[in-house]
């Protein structure tokens, strides 16, 4: 994850695709699917998923999904759906994403498109606005203070400084936390997620083909799909997207941690306690990576992201901070504000 001025969308696919020659020299996809949010606008590109397919040379159907920043969540839902319903036996899935050739007000104007066209976007507001209301909203609810909200970065930072591969690799204190620019009172600077270039793949197959390209298979258990819009008090699309999840009991968690009080919200609807989830993070394995705020924040990437970092945590590879004896993970994968869910369990 970093800002890879001289590399376009395409070179960063073909990269992260390259991790995955072993697998896909024995078995050679029956469908790619590509995750990607922004292109149209920040690639001024379309048909991307089939330029990825023939830039990697693979003559199979390739499917760009586009759903913002739940982009990486819809396109696993797809490849599963289609492995699970036998359609195919294996499909590349590609999260890719540019966002860091451009500065933070053109990058607003790209982000605020996924809000509503008349009301939002049309009069100038921005998804962090929206942010800092469920915060304002959030601390009204639980007798909060400000400070409650700097456990979040504080620990992602610490998090993202074992991580080789995070964008921000520096841990931070609390007092810094609080006192960084004001972007939406109350929401500060560093309660906000780092966007970057990145792209990650993963090969989702059957069972027949997992035991012929990996020594170490991870299963996904399920995927739940949730659209129900935002709420500036709930988080109603993660709640209905984790709800078959209750009996699951996941050892850690990667969570779509947009901002700061996004994190909280989902934290309570996985069940911590409501309003003082942020003050256990020490007892929870939640985001070892460093999430979105530190490891970095690739738009429609991110999803696929997270499910490539929940394969490393279960089979012992990741690189970074790892979680102990990993083997149930569960993954929320989300667009910025909530409307949309996804929840990914994966075993061993």
């Amino acid at each position: 994850m970093d800002k890879y001025y001289e590399n376009g969308l395409l070179d960063l696919a073909v990269a992260s695709v390259s991790q995955l020659e072993a697998q896909l020299s024995e078995q050679k996809p029956d469908v790619i699917i590509l995750a990607n949010g922004y292109g149209e606008v920040t690639e001024e590109q379309t048909q991307l998923a089939g330029k990825l397919s023939n830039a990697l040379g693979l003559k199979v159907p390739a499917i760009r999904v586009e759903n913002a920043d739940a982009s990486g969540g819809s396109a696993v839902f797809s490849a599963y759906s289609l492995v699970k319903s036998g359609i195919a036996k294996s499909a590349l899935v590609v999260g890719a994403e540019k966002l860091g050739d451009f500065p933070s007000s053109h990058l607003n104007d790209v982000i605020a498109q996924n809000l509503d066209e008349e009301f939002s976007y049309r009069a100038g507001v921005v998804p962090q606005a929206y942010a800092a209301i469920q915060m304002k909203l959030y601390m009204k609810k639980y007798n909060l203070p400000r400070e409650y909200f700097a456990e979040w970065p504080y620990q992602m930072h610490k998090n993202a400084a074992e991580n080789p591969n995070a964008l921000l690799k520096f841990p931070v204190e609390r007092d810094t936390i609080l006192s960084s620019q004001v972007v939406s009172d109350p929401l500060r600077l560093f309660d906000t997620s780092a966007r970057a270039d990145g792209a990650s793949a993963i090969l989702i197959t059957n069972e027949e083909v997992a035991r012929k390209t990996c020594e170490t298979p991870v299963k996904i258990e399920g995927v739940h799909f949730s659209n129900a819009g935002v709420n500036l008090r709930e988080l109603l699309s993660v709640r209905e997207a984790v709800l078959p999840w209750r009996e699951f009991r996941p050892d850690f968690y990667e969570i779509h941690d947009s901002y700061s009080i996004t994190a909280a919200m989902i934290l309570d609807e996985l069940g911590q306690e409501r309003g003082k989830s942020l003050y256990s993070l020490d007892q929870l394995q939640v985001n070892f990576s460093g999430g979105l705020k530190a490891r970095g924040y690739p738009g429609g990437a991110t999803g696929v992201y997270q499910v490539a970092e929940g394969f490393l945590q279960i089979t012992g590879t990741f690189k970074g901070k790892r979680v102990k004896d990993p083997r149930r993970g569960l993954v929320i994968s989300m667009d910025d504000l909530g409307s949309t869910a996804i929840s990914i369990a994966l075993s061993r």
